[in-house]
């Protein structure tokens, strides 16, 4: 006999998954939207896949999931750019394989889903010696990527993303954002990078003679502190520091990056003062 399959309950489980999906993909990269615009986007994904279903009558298949994915990303979120669409879409699908995966373990261990009533046996749709190791592998990823989760989970909002252009180069890097940072030069904050992340700007000359300790020829800052003899913080002069944080981007032209000779220990190759991030 064949199962009946009743659209609005489909169309309900499916506008509460979307949604929910969206709000943690939110979560994870970093992004906020108002409530409003998630159900919204949760309750698109769910009509365009309820009228494709009453339609052709099955699934649309994996790139008919990433196209749903996309268009309640879009009208959650509408990210402008395309690192962002990309960090969403990364969050979105790590949520997808987690709840997935950890849902079908609980119902093919303990059958819990006939609580609801006898419905289809995950068991013959998915083999339940496969969700272990789904589950398993996940951990690991989960564990491999700590020093991602400390930046984009746990201590996110302490971050942002800095670009750097130099001399016509350019490199990109996180940014811890350092209450801390008291330094100016012309009245504007100094970022400071360590030189392991600033050496790409430098040809391959200036790089044997900066990690040979000769700094002639670099720009300069008075700057005391322990471990620092000569009383100067040694930088470059940026063409343009361009900060991201979230949808936000503020563009400095001309500004003095200081140089940490050492290397920072966290998730991040450098220190921003949080007087950079409001706009000039």
């Amino acid at each position: 006999m064949e199962p009946t399959i009743y659209i609005d309950v489909v169309f309900l489980v499916s506008w509460g998954m979307d949604a929910f999906l969206l709000w943690e993909a939110g979560r994870i990269a970093g992004f906020s939207a108002k409530k409003w615009r998630i159900f919204l986007g949760g309750f698109f994904s769910a009509l365009i896949y309820c009228l494709q279903l009453c339609s052709l009558g099955k699934n649309g298949g994996f790139l008919f999931s990433l196209l749903l994915l996309g268009c309640g990303l879009f009208v959650a979120y509408f990210p402008k750019q395309g690192r962002n669409w990309l960090r969403l879409f990364g969050a979105a699908w790590a949520i997808a394989f987690l709840m997935g995966g950890c849902v079908n373990m609980l119902f093919t261990l303990t059958q819990a889903q006939r609580m609801l009533g006898r419905g289809l046996v995950v068991e013959k749709v998915y083999p339940w010696w496969l969700l272990p190791w789904s589950v398993g592998m996940a951990y690991v990823f989960l564990k491999l990527a700590g020093k991602w989760l400390e930046a984009n989970i746990q201590r996110r909002k302490e971050y942002c993303t800095a670009k750097i252009l130099f001399d016509g180069k350019g490199i990109e890097g996180r940014m811890l954002i350092d209450t801390g940072n008291g330094l100016k030069e012309n009245g504007r904050g100094v970022a400071v990078v360590q030189l392991s992340a600033l050496l790409p700007l430098f040809f391959r000359e200036e790089q044997i003679h900066i990690l040979s300790g000769n700094m002639e020829g670099l720009d300069w800052i008075s700057f005391t502190s322990l471990g620092n003899p000569d009383g100067r913080l040694y930088g470059i002069r940026a063409e343009k520091l361009i900060l991201s944080f979230g949808e936000k981007q503020i563009i400095y032209r001309n500004i003095f990056v200081g140089i940490n000779e050492g290397e920072f220990t966290g998730a991040y190759e450098g220190l921003v003062p949080p007087c950079l991030l409001e706009e000039e």
